[in-house]
């Protein structure tokens, strides 16, 4: 079905989902404070007749509608804002000092919103379970990894994700099958040395001297040890040692992050940052002290679903408007969460173009309602279709 077709199925939808849109835009709520933003979703829900679940520990939502025998499909969105003081030009400006929906996740809740809408008034169209999950937190802790840990994925045959992209043409969906996004560990290394005088070096182990050693060495790890085919990314963004300037410093941490695309690789950089830190610091005769914390997965599109999802798109809205995503990233998005449960797909809708995602400028235009509706309700038959087969 053409976007034409799904225009003149949707248009009773559109002006709801646009002022629903433009309300939780006006009012942001920051990461784990999205009480009224939960609240709005929850009454619609419940207003339709969903059973609607709250998530504990949480703001996120989960709720279900039951029709019949079938599979089961699950459509995510997220609900919090950025702590960004906006300056966009939107006709309908954040009211909230120093909060701004600059990510797009009004956009996602209110495309949700508006599939409910849409499948609790077509059941005639439709035969299984739906699900929609409602994500707090997601630019902070991710909370999808509470909606998982919940069992809110239990009897999902598939799960679907979105996310707006400036610099994406207008409506348009551009996918990727495989990985799509980056796995994160949070690395801190503590390096200990001994006091001394300034002047008299020989007296003391430096902590910052070893610190340094270890910082280029570990990049060697991914210039030398690590294909250029396979991106890698290790930073440190914190550094922290010292009490004078003219003493020997006994002690530094080093704060960053390690990224990853292949669980390999992954897994071989956890022990060679432990062995090449603690070789270095024991060569100049101090001492290193590794801490990597697991934390997001990588994000991983099952094939199949994704190009059944690309199929669809190109009925809806041709072939031009279907980009392939030519790499993967290595930044993080806690959708991977679900798909560590249950295969899924995640895709971009393009927003067009102007300023990128997190910034003061960031603007989404409410032209883009009606492409994403169509798509997140043509995909979430097509793939109810997929599970049958």
């Amino acid at each position: 079905m053409m976007l034409a077709e799904w225009e003149n199925r949707l248009s009773p939808l559109l002006p709801e989902v646009t002022a629903i849109r433009r309300s939780l835009h006006r009012h942001p709520e920051l990461s784990g404070r999205e009480e009224a933003t939960s609240a709005l979703v929850r009454a619609r829900l419940e207003g339709m007749g969903f059973a609607v679940w709250t998530v504990e520990g949480s703001c996120s939502l989960a709720a279900e509608l039951v029709n019949g025998e079938g599979p089961c499909v699950a459509i995510r969105a997220d609900l919090d804002a950025l702590p960004v003081q906006e300056r966009s030009g939107y006709p309908y400006p954040s009211e909230e000092a120093g909060a701004m929906h600059a990510c797009g996740h009004d956009v996602h809740t209110a495309l949700a919103l508006g599939s409910a809408m849409w499948f609790s008034a077509h059941r005639e169209e439709w035969q299984g379970t739906l699900r929609w999950l409602f994500e707090a937190a997601e630019e902070t802790r991710g909370d999808a990894r509470l909606l998982r840990q919940q069992g809110f994925l239990q009897g999902c045959g598939a799960v679907l994700g979105q996310h707006v992209a400036p610099g994406c043409p207008m409506g348009a969906f551009r996918y990727r099958t495989g990985a799509v996004c980056g796995a994160s560990d949070d690395v801190v290394l503590t390096i200990h040395g001994a006091p001394g005088h300034g002047a008299y070096p020989e007296t003391g182990r430096d902590a910052i001297l070893m610190a340094g050693h270890i910082i280029s060495a570990l990049q060697a790890l991914v210039s030398r040890e690590t294909s250029p085919f396979d991106p890698i990314a290790l930073t440190f963004g914190r550094i922290e040692g010292g009490r004078a300037g003219n003493i020997l410093c006994d002690r530094v941490t080093l704060t960053g992050t390690l990224r990853t695309l292949n669980a390999e690789t992954r897994s071989r950089l956890h022990g060679r940052i432990r062995a090449m830190a603690e070789g270095v610091a024991g060569a100049m005769e101090g001492r290193a002290e590794v801490q990597i914390t697991p934390s997001y997965p990588p994000l991983c599109n099952n094939p199949r679903l994704t190009e059944a999802a690309a199929d669809e798109a190109r009925r809806v809205l041709g072939g031009e408007r279907v980009l392939l995503r030519e790499h993967a990233g290595l930044g993080v998005e806690s959708f991977a969460f679900l798909l560590t449960d249950c295969p899924g797909v995640f895709y971009d809708l393009g927003c067009g173009d102007g300023a990128g995602l997190h910034t003061a400028d960031f603007c989404c235009g409410d032209e883009v309602l009606l492409p994403g509706l169509a798509l997140q309700c043509a995909i979430t038959l097509r793939l109810m279709n997929e599970l049958k087969k």
